[in-house]
């Protein structure tokens, strides 16, 4: 029993540092460059009042930046989880409406550097971003694991 507790104690880890590490990674490459954001944002011609892209090419960088640190440290790692799912949930929402649409643009997820997929907005990114909720789904459902700063009591 010990040894499957420690098991899901690693597999938990795992998955809060890549989830956190590549929220914060897409964070940081958001905004050294928030021109380029904004325009991708805009670009998904979603109807949204320009003061409100604004606060979008901002916040959402800056959420994902303090949402990653949070489940890296281990700190917080449910709600943190919690809120990198809605944001998950809300670019797969966005990126189907593009589709949908037929409008060919790009995801800037990650700046210029998208990774496995292309740049352009398709399935890949759809089924990368469901890959991502597996890994949240994790987190939410096991809590932090090993090497956390805040410890949970366990299930």
């Amino acid at each position: 029993m010990a040894e499957r507790v420690r098991a899901w104690g690693l597999v938990c880890l795992g998955a809060r540092v890549v989830l956190g590490g590549l929220f914060i990674f897409a964070g940081v490459l958001k905004l050294m460059n928030p021109l380029h954001f904004k325009q991708a944002i805009m670009a998904f011609k979603m109807g949204m009042p320009d003061h409100l892209t604004v606060l979008a090419t901002f916040t959402f960088p800056w959420t994902e930046i303090i949402a990653g640190a949070l489940l890296v440290l281990g700190w917080w790692a449910r709600p943190a989880a919690g809120v990198i799912a809605a944001m998950l949930f809300a670019f797969i929402t966005a990126m189907a409406s593009v589709m949908l649409r037929g409008i060919d643009t790009h995801c800037s997820c990650f700046g210029k550097l998208e990774f496995p997929c292309g740049s352009s907005v398709g399935w890949c990114q759809i089924v990368r971003n469901s890959v991502l909720l597996v890994l949240v789904g994790i987190v939410l459902g096991r809590g932090a694991g090993s090497l956390a700063l805040q410890r949970e009591p366990r299930d």
